[in-house]
């Protein structure tokens, strides 16, 4: 077996091997995926081709051959695509190889030119390639590392530029420039470049659906599945990060608690479904009102957390102000398609965090000014006042765990 084929054969095995592991992703529900593993197998099926070539007929070793091989090639640009949110151009993947194959056909058997025909396959190649990079590097995501994706496309462009040397010493050949006549050694180089450009592709492939997959399942942990904004969990972690940064200098946060007022008569009135609905529609207005640094988290029930990094009481107030008026404001149409709105207000309370507190301490002293803007009628939100502290005493208020109110809503 010559040294050609034997690399083929390997090849073909490695993408065996690749095919193997894109179809055990086929249910992980990226897009993309299905188009890749279908580029794969037509990959594989080409390969099988050029290692039997001498065996089998030349409009199988050759035409079917590299018409296959171009075609895995565009499926894997579409799969790609896919991947990052856009929609495969058919029309155009398909006139290409068509016209890649339609050359391969005249320069074989109407004009026989062996370097016409590489120039043909690597200028189809080198496009697709560089196309399947440009794509990875502007669907990267941006608010994470994107290393899989600039890997797989440093990839695709360094195909892209071997294609184009092959297509430029083979154009040169056909010239009959015998200075750059290409040697059965780097031609060989070539062809398995060209063989392993899918299977190596989906390589990175993998590792970029096991990075999407890592990252959903990280913004399902971290997000509250009704209303969109940060879990507890997730919440209490970046609150905890934020005061490391506060006690190393940074500015000082502050901590406001917002409770639905009266959420259960809510959801005992028009039923659980439009309950949500506030929740949701709650979420949505407080967040927006947010500055791109504060944090807002649902920390159980009809309870909200706000994490106002390098910001002053007043700040604050203001802030929670905002958010009291816009939900005052806002109405909720009844779920289930019944006739009307659902009015709702908040109630809320702040601190500002001092220097040793810690995060329970903290939430503590929220949780009291928010007690406190209850009993004093709701629809209001307060700061804790050293007072608070002997007003709770004076009420014999226990807490649970330190965040219970004695009048919840």
């Amino acid at each position: 077996m010559s040294d050609p084929i034997a690399l083929l054969a390997v090849t073909t095995l490695l993408s065996v091997m690749m095919l193997g592991i894109v179809w055990s992703l086929r249910r992980c529900g990226q897009p993309g995926v299905t188009l890749w593993l279908y580029s794969n197998l037509t990959a594989m099926g080409a390969l099988m081709l050029f290692t039997l070539r001498g065996t089998i007929p030349d409009v199988l070793g050759i035409v079917v051959a590299n018409g296959a091989l171009a075609w895995a090639l565009a499926l894997f640009y579409a799969g790609t695509l896919r991947f990052c949110g856009r929609a495969p151009p058919w029309r155009l993947l398909a006139a290409c190889t068509l016209a890649v194959v339609a050359g391969i056909v005249t320069w074989r058997y109407v004009f026989p030119d062996f370097n016409t025909r590489v120039v043909i396959v690597s200028a189809f190649h080198a496009w697709f390639c560089a196309a399947t990079g440009v794509a990875l590097v502007r669907g990267r995501p941006r608010a994470h590392a994107a290393s899989h994706h600039l890997a797989t496309a440093g990839f695709a462009f360094f195909l892209a530029a071997a294609h184009v040397l092959r297509g430029i010493l083979s154009a040169l050949s056909v010239m009959d420039d015998p200075a750059t006549l290409v040697s059965p050694g780097l031609n060989a180089i070539f062809l398995v470049l060209g063989a392993i450009a899918c299977p190596a592709l989906t390589m990175g492939a993998v590792l970029m659906i096991h990075d999407a997959m890592v990252r959903r399942l990280e913004a399902i942990a971290n997000t509250d599945f009704l209303t969109g904004v940060l879990s507890r969990k997730a919440f209490e972690d970046e609150a905890a990060r934020e005061l490391a940064r506060a006690a190393r200098g940074g500015g000082p946060p502050v901590l406001l608690i917002v409770d639905i007022d009266h959420f259960k008569l809510v959801n005992d009135t028009f039923g659980h479904a439009t309950g949500d609905a506030v929740l949701a529609g709650f979420a949505r207005l407080a967040a927006a009102s947010l500055r791109a640094t504060d944090r807002i988290g649902r920390i159980g029930g009809e309870e909200f957390v706000v994490l106002l990094p390098g910001s002053s009481l007043d700040e604050a107030g203001h802030a929670a102000e905002r958010i009291r008026a816009q939900a005052e404001a806002s109405r909720v149409g009844h779920a289930g398609g019944q006739a009307g709105v659902v009015r709702y207000t908040v109630s809320g309370g702040y601190a500002a965090w001092q220097p040793g507190e810690t995060l329970a301490q903290l939430t503590a002293r929220a949780d009291t000014a928010l007690y406190m803007a209850k009993l004093s009628g709701r629809n209001r939100m307060l700061p804790y006042t050293a007072g608070h502290r002997a007003q709770m005493a004076a009420g014999g208020r226990n807490g649970r765990d330190g965040r219970s109110r004695a009048a919840a809503g």
